[in-house]
């Protein structure tokens, strides 16, 4: 056997393991992308930021661009569509009560937490 023949035939084995090596070491960008947007929810959460609130779009930003082809896509699309379901919920109202307050609080006090004005008939008058 020549030796060109053996060389070509150590080669071509050669080669494709390189071509397939090469494909293979593509970076899977999905887990680094979501571990981002985890800190990022975490932050938004410690600082008690409504889900409505627009600092919520650089955590959606984040999941979103997670690929298709990740392994991290399932956990990111999960996560990515709770949160939509809760940026499209409305917030239930806000207790009058509040726990641990003597007979749960103020009564004066609106749904919103605002002082609520008196009635016209139980004001003196001026008087």
């Amino acid at each position: 056997m020549s030796p060109i023949y053996r060389s070509r035939r150590t080669l071509v084995p050669l080669l494709l393991g390189a071509l397939l090596s090469v494909g293979a070491c593509k970076k899977d960008e999905g887990p680094e992308l979501l571990a981002r947007a985890e800190a990022k929810h975490a932050e938004l959460v410690e600082r008690g930021v409504p889900p409505k609130d627009p600092a919520w779009e650089a955590v959606l930003g984040e999941l979103r661009k997670v690929p298709p082809d990740s392994k991290a896509y399932a956990e990111a699309q999960r996560r990515l569509s709770r949160l939509e379901e809760l940026r499209s919920t409305p917030l239930p109202r806000r207790p009058l009560s509040r726990p641990g307050v003597p007979e749960g609080g103020s009564p004066s006090l609106d749904e919103h937490g605002h002082p609520m004005h008196a009635h016209p008939g139980e004001t003196d008058g001026g008087r």
